[in-house]
């Protein structure tokens, strides 16, 4: 046979095996890998810092090389906490994103702190989006975009954006302000259908959340609430996740912080459809060896070159090391924080000083200390104001900052020209005891001038209190202030002081024997002083008791100054004399009251809390307090409130007088008790001082 004949046997025999095989090739599945990288809560630590573990753009870039494909993304807080980043307000550190290859970031609350001004020009100098979409304008327009999609290989690549709610007061307020928080689960469900619109295989939510149970807008819960996210590249906790965190089918991811760790996430797409995702951190332990890459090197060290000589200037020296460690600053006293106080006493003149612990992002040697060390310790760019306060606010302001001890939190206050003592085993706002200003007790009653940073100073931390206070005065930047403290005194030796002590304190005898403990205490007694509870002469309070509709009116009637109505009230259940009776005339003429169609009140009725909303809502409009129109609250039981109540419900909810019960609830057939009506009062009170609104005349 010829080898002619023999090749076009063998030739006819591989074509016929091809036939055979192409139903095995069709049904095999078409599988792609996509890749992502991410980053989060880097907080302008580009430079490599082997002690500290954080890895470097210039090696992160070598890495991201490694990987061609890959998407890299970062989930917030990557342009502000050091001086390389604050000194051109984070446009030194996007321009290193744009060389990295970033596709897309979304901004944590400090991407903030050089204000909405500032964000929208980080935003023109990214080459990648900068995305969420949850924030809106006073127009109800998205500030920034609020998704993008990335093809890789065939496969649509969703991504959208989510911010975190906290940064109205994890960022200075003056720099949201005139932007409006959308309901974050709300923007996530719409994004989601939109992307799915858009034939997205992938939808991936970039958020800056975090994990933080101290949190009540967590990318957990995100997860738990909207389907049909795959996976979730989150910040804001610093939360180290090595494998992720698969809820309700939705994986988390998180890197810890300040590129310690850079992320990768792998999602195996079948068919168009996502069929596994899984997620790794790739440790500074793994990445060190790597060789930085040069462009990204000879840029940072260009940036260095131009900062040089403003942060080689030596200001002083310290003979110890001036503790800025973040466990310490937010737990307790620290000779860093003392020595912060003492110069803004020292800038001010004002009576006492308080500051947050948060605001102090590092340690300074003991020797020599430069502006640049100061500028790391201090990034922000902070100021001193000084505002007057009652003895009862600034007493407020120490229970709120250590209402959450023992744990870590960015509110621990730091105090100057003051000491106070706090007990954690009493309940949150019960804490604080032996207040001294200088040696002297701290007066309720007197007025201080309280000198913080302009960040609190505007209800910064949740440090609401504070806006209360009359401004005085402002300085110049922290950072500065102390720099010029420190040089004039050459050397500075802070210690420990015992400022901020944890004690036991001392048991009080309780106006009320059934309230410690109770959540409300704190409203209970001080409406309680306030006079507002004459008609309990009781040695128990009875916090858990219903209240009836004359209750709720008289204890109104009396937050107004019982103010006289011109007529009497008409009803045959409610006779002349009676303790409630001219609390009801001024509120049926005022028409606070429920509507009444027949000739009974019913003062000793059970009130619902449905009926409490409107009886205060009606309270609003006869104040002619107008609210700022806010997104209400969407509660799970939305539809067993009554239609009669719904706009009233809204109302006293956004107003901050009433709120939902766990499991987002509003209970609106639920009975008012004794407890709530005295929380609601207090927060009318509050809001009725805020406003500088007067009782009638």
């Amino acid at each position: 046979m010829s080898n002619k004949r023999i090749i076009g046997l063998l030739l006819a025999f591989v074509m016929m095996l091809s036939v055979f095989a192409l139903p095995l090739e069709v049904l095999a599945a078409e599988q792609t890998v996509i890749t992502i990288l991410h980053t989060n809560d880097v907080h302008g630590n580009v430079e490599e810092d082997e002690k500290g573990e954080k890895l470097g753009f210039a090696k992160l870039k070598t890495f991201v090389d490694s990987k061609p494909g890959a998407i890299l993304l970062d989930a917030g807080d990557m342009t502000h906490g050091t001086t390389f980043a604050t000194i051109s307000s984070g446009v030194s550190v996007v321009e290193l994103m744009n060389k990295l290859g970033y596709k897309a970031m979304t901004p944590g609350n400090h991407d903030y702190n050089y204000g909405k001004e500032g964000l929208a020009k980080l935003a023109e100098v990214a080459d990648f989006p900068i995305l969420q979409a949850n924030i809106l304008d006073g127009n109800g327009n998205k500030v920034l975009e609020a998704n993008t999609i990335i093809e890789v290989e065939g496969i649509k690549v969703g991504i959208f954006g989510i911010a975190t709610p906290e940064t109205k007061t994890k960022s200075n307020p003056i720099n949201t302000e005139g932007l409006t928080f959308a309901d974050y689960i709300k923007s996530a469900e719409e994004q989601v259908a939109e992307l799915k619109e858009q034939g997205a295989n992938i939808v991936v939510a970039l958020v800056h959340l975090g994990l933080d149970l101290a949190s009540e807008e967590r990318s957990d819960v995100l997860a738990e609430k909207v389907s049909g996210i795959d996976v979730i590249i989150d910040g804001h906790s610093h939360t180290e996740l090595p494998e992720g965190k698969l809820v309700n089918g939705t994986l988390i991811a998180q890197s810890a912080y300040h590129l310690k760790n850079v992320g990768e996430v792998t999602i195996t797409v079948e068919d168009g459809k996502v069929v596994s995702k899984v997620a790794k951190l790739n440790t500074y332990e793994d990445l060190k060896a790597l060789d930085p890459n040069a462009d990204i090197a000879a840029a940072i060290e260009e940036v260095e070159e131009s900062n040089k000589p403003f942060l080689e200037r030596v200001v002083g020296k310290t003979e110890v090391e001036l503790d800025g460690v973040r466990e310490n600053v937010r737990a307790g006293e620290t000779n860093l924080g003392n020595l912060l106080t003492d110069a803004m006493l020292d800038v001010s003149g004002a009576d006492i000083a308080l500051t947050n612990g948060g605001g102090i992002r590092a340690s300074i040697e003991a020797g020599d200390i430069t502006m640049g060390q100061i500028l790391q310790s201090f990034p922000f760019t902070n100021y001193p104001v000084v505002i007057e306060l009652k003895g009862a606010e600034v007493l407020e302001a120490l229970e709120f900052g250590v209402d959450s001890a023992p744990e870590v939190v960015g509110k621990f206050p730091h105090v100057g020209g003051m000491t106070f003592k706090y007990d954690v085993n009493q309940p949150a706002g019960e804490r604080v005891f032996d207040v001294k200003v200088g040696e002297e007790a701290l007066d309720l009653e007197k007025t201080y001038k309280l000198v913080t940073n302009d960040f609190m100073a505007v209800g910064g931390d949740g440090y609401e209190m504070f806006k209360k206070g009359e401004k005085i005065s402002e300085h110049p930047l922290l950072s500065e202030v102390l720099a010029n403290y420190i040089e004039a005194k050459g050397t500075v030796n802070p210690q420990i002081e015992g400022r901020v002590t944890v004690g036991e304190k001392p048991e009080v005898e309780e106006r009320y024997n059934d309230i410690k403990g109770h959540w409300a205490r704190k409203y209970i007694l001080a409406m309680a002083d306030a006079n507002i509870f004459t008609e309990i002469k009781e040695a128990s309070f009875e916090p858990d008791t219903k209240i009836t509709r004359a209750m709720l009116l008289t204890t109104l009637h009396r937050l107004d100054g019982e103010t006289k109505a011109n007529g009497e009230a008409d009803f045959k259940d409610v006779e002349n004399g009676d303790w409630y009776e001219k609390s009801i005339a001024w509120a049926v003429e005022n028409k606070i009251a429920l509507e009444n169609n027949g000739d009974e009140f019913k003062p000793d009725e059970d009130l619902t809390r449905e009926e409490m909303a409107v009886i205060l809502a009606n309270y609003l409009d006869y104040k002619e307090i107008v609210l700022v129109q806010l997104m209400p609250e969407d509660f799970a039981d939305e539809g067993d409130i009554s239609e009669f109540a719904k706009a009233s419900v809204d109302k006293v909810v956004v107003a901050k007088i009433m709120e939902g019960k766990p499991g987002n609830v509003f209970e609106p057939k639920g009975n008012a008790t004794r407890a709530e009506l005295a929380k609601v009062l207090y927060e009318l009170f509050e809001m009725l001082e805020s406003l500088e609104v007067k009782p009638a005349a």
